[in-house]
């Protein structure tokens, strides 16, 4: 017995081991980040510098009411997490090295980094560096959120059926109605809030903003998957019969935004459409769809856009596609780009009906050069006043005609478009994909319908895919 007690004593009979520490785990990488910072504020006198010619005596008892409440005290621009002067900056991160960023200042897409067949990311959407750039009236939408109506409205007046009422809407393009007027949904900033790694941001038209009738609630929320997809959906609902096609405008060179018009050339376009809306000499539906079949408009099977620009006497694309849309489908595949020397493959779904292609005929263009002096400053005079052809022939995507009046001084020729990194965005280096309904389609019965009734929720749904081609594309 003294035995086992001295060996219990001394321990060497013990059967207990000492307790395992675990090591910590290396903490884990999420499939997306999303990260949140400022990227300016909006000025105070931001109305009035937009330029905004709404015209209705809503309008000015509006402004009245504004006057009314300026005496009120100002607070600090940081006093509240939901100060609509505040411009946020959401930016999310894969794990597949692609880097998407939007700011609320127009719901606007600012950059999105993809990664080539290398695994090389660059950016591929054209933008600028500040804010106050964006103000610029030569911003062709890049990257905005399009509302309440993309596209043109003939003469700016529109019949809301059933009730037969006519509303007339504000002429920010020569006669005609663009891209939702002088404040359009991308010249306001939008609330925002994050849920997950999805950021919500909303934003309330007045009735008779811009002349459209109705209190109009809209929402959009963006998302950015591990598979580096971008999706984005667009919620709406109003008080009274409108109308809306909401939609965004990325502009594209899969090569790099500052790849220029050489590297534009070589992409390969699939688009899924046997039918296109033609538009008269001023740019403005018809009403007539024609078959692509047969015509340099057919991209139902990939083409070098190199081989088919030469066959459009207009200098470029800039139309509205019937999409192809299975029985009661909601996404529908629109279109396939690819950019053979960097491998970069963009995809896009939609559930809208229409899609317009644009190759950025209307930016800056260096070959243009004016040598009249006299006649470029009644050009410049005649763009400015909104009543020139060249007005209402300006693109689909809003570029601003080179000859324009800038702070009292007359320009005319050449004029660069300075973007990010110092980038000079010039004709045709870049290209634009945007889902909508068809152009004009509440004055054209034969389009489908545009008509948002109470009760009723809109809905537009867009997908961003990217992807690379590792092989060559034969």
């Amino acid at each position: 017995m003294a035995d086992v007690e001295d060996e219990k004593a001394s321990g060497d009979g013990s059967d207990e081991k000492p307790e395992e520490i675990p090591e910590p785990e290396p903490p884990k990488i999420p499939d997306v980040e999303l990260i949140v910072d400022g990227f300016g504020f909006m000025p105070k006198d931001y109305p009035r510098r937009a330029h905004s010619r709404s015209s209705n005596v809503f309008t000015k008892s509006t402004k009245i009411l504004k006057e009314i409440k300026g005496t009120e005290a100002e607070q600090s621009p940081c006093a509240s997490s939901t100060n609509i002067d505040i411009v946020r900056r959401y930016t999310w991160k894969t794990r597949n090295r692609m880097t998407v960023q939007i700011i609320t200042y127009g719901a606007t897409i600012t950059s999105i980094q993809a990664p080539d067949r290398k695994g090389v990311p660059d950016d591929v959407v054209a933008g600028f560096d500040t804010l106050e750039e964006y103000f610029q009236s030569r911003n062709p939408y890049f990257g905005a959120t399009i509302g309440r109506y993309a596209n043109y409205i003939r003469d700016g007046t529109m019949v809301v059926r059933p009730s037969g009422r006519m509303y007339m809407l504000s002429t920010n393009r020569g006669h005609n109605h663009y891209h939702g007027g002088y404040m359009g949904f991308d010249k306001v900033n939008w609330r925002s809030y994050v849920v997950g790694n999805k950021v919500v941001m909303s934003h309330v038209s007045d009735r008779f903003q811009e002349g459209y009738p109705g209190t109009l609630m809209a929402q959009i929320a963006f998302e950015v998957t591990c598979d580096n997809t971008l999706k984005i959906e667009m919620k709406c609902t109003t008080s009274e019969p409108t109308i809306v096609n909401l939609s965004m405008s990325p502009y594209f060179n899969l090569g790099g935004h500052h790849a220029g018009n050489e590297s534009m050339y070589d992409h390969i376009f699939t688009i899924n459409a046997d039918k296109y809306t033609a538009v008269d000499d001023d740019g403005l539906v018809t009403g007539e769809k024609k078959i692509v079949g047969a015509t340099a408009f057919d991209f139902r099977i990939p083409r070098v856009l190199r081989t088919m620009l030469p066959k459009i006497p207009q200098g470029g694309y800039d139309l509205n596609y019937c999409i192809t849309q299975g029985t009661e489908q909601d996404l529908t595949f629109q279109a396939r780009i690819l950019h053979p020397v960097s491998g970069r493959v963009l995809e896009v779904y939609s559930n809208q009906p229409g899609m317009q292609f644009y190759t950025g005929n209307l930016l800056p263009d260096p070959d243009k050069i004016v040598e009249n002096g006299e006649e470029a400053g009644e050009v410049s005079k005649e763009a400015s006043e909104g009543d020139s052809d060249s007005s209402s022939r300006t693109s689909a995507n809003g570029e601003e005609a080179n000859e324009e009046e800038s702070e009292g001084k007359k320009s005319y020729g050449y004029v660069p478009l300075k973007g990010k990194q110092g980038t000079f965005y010039k004709k045709h280096g870049l290209f634009c994909v945007m889902p909508q309904n068809y152009p004009d389609a509440v004055n054209n019965r034969n389009f489908p319908n545009s008509v948002l009734n109470p009760g009723e929720v809109y809905v537009h749904r867009i997908q961003y895919k990217f992807g690379i081609l590792l092989g060559k594309y034969v």
